[in-house]
């Protein structure tokens, strides 16, 4: 078994042997591991200051997601198992772990990263709604090859499609308008927005390099290794509401009957995992309304 220390002796010893052989004095930090923990733990601790509310209300969400993927995934155990309830659970999970994903890299000051994955977490969380809704396309989702998986998305998932798909789920559960509306342009800017940090561009890598300083919006400071950000406030803020959103469609089409369909799971008040979904929710709905338009900077 290659250990830690195994490896690092190694690596040091070829280090050693190409600066000798080049007859040049040695330049390297076998210990660069420790540089790259205190860039870390520096960036984390400017964020725990200047990021708030978000850092704390994507913590309760993460909370509120992961008791939520307990409950299906203990669901998934019974006998009389909806077939589609293997979609769900899936979604759901890989939405944690998305979400974790995304508090860690903005804790690290690897603001960026964070929105790339954020993508990848509001199209989980999307499409979760969607199969909610529609149980014969989550079971095709489930079965689907693996080779076929990206037309398959393609055809069912792409942007515009998957707001149709939204938009109806919003209007089945009675929505107001006025709310679907303003949700749905809120959406569309910032979605189009994060969208541009998976796609390199100049003013995306100057601003990746160099970002806003959490303590300083207006001061810039190297981010190669890792810089708490300002910018991290609009990526925790989308995060935040991205989980409320499902928090609204997702619960409501869990526990609720729609469309001829029965609930996928029956809500059991004695069941503290049930309660804490139900209470969870409220709060976290309460927070993002709380703080919808607060800004930090």
């Amino acid at each position: 078994m290659i250990t830690e220390e195994t490896i690092k002796k190694e690596t040091l010893e070829l280090w050693q042997q190409h600066f000798s052989d080049a007859k040049r004095e040695l330049l390297y930090d076998g210990d660069f591991c420790s540089f790259l923990k205190s860039a870390e733990d520096s960036a984390e601790a400017e964020a725990r200051i200047h990021l708030q509310p978000w850092l704390h209300i994507l913590e309760d969400c993460i909370q509120w997601l992961t008791n939520l993927w307990v409950i299906l995934k203990e669901e998934l155990r019974a006998d009389n198992a909806p077939s589609t309830l293997v979609s769900v659970v899936s979604l759901v999970g890989a939405s944690c772990a998305h979400a974790v994903a995304v508090r860690r890299m903005v804790l690290s000051g690897l603001d960026t990263p964070a929105r790339e994955t954020l993508r990848a977490l509001d199209e989980y969380l999307c499409v979760c709604i969607v199969l909610l809704k529609d149980p014969k396309l989550a079971i095709k989702f489930q079965t689907n090859p693996h080779e076929e998986a990206e037309k398959f998305f393609f055809k069912n998932f792409k942007t515009e499609l998957l707001k149709k798909h939204l938009n109806a789920v919003e209007r089945s559960i009675g929505l107001e308008p006025k709310i679907t509306q303003e949700m749905r342009e809120w959406r569309s800017k910032t979605i189009k927005l994060f969208s541009e940090a998976i796609h390199p561009c100049f003013l995306g890598s100057i601003l990746t390099e160099c970002p806003p300083t959490a303590k300083n919006a207006e001061l810039h400071a190297i981010g190669i290794l890792g810089q708490a950000s300002a910018a991290s406030e609009e990526t925790l803020n989308f995060a935040c509401k991205s989980i409320w959103y499902f928090t609204s469609l997702g619960f409501f089409l869990i526990f609720n009957d729609h469309d001829n369909n029965p609930p996928l799971i029956v809500m059991d008040k004695e069941n503290k995992l049930h309660q804490h979904a139900v209470v969870g929710r409220r709060v976290i709905q309460t927070m993002n309304t709380r703080y919808w338009d607060y800004e930090i900077y």
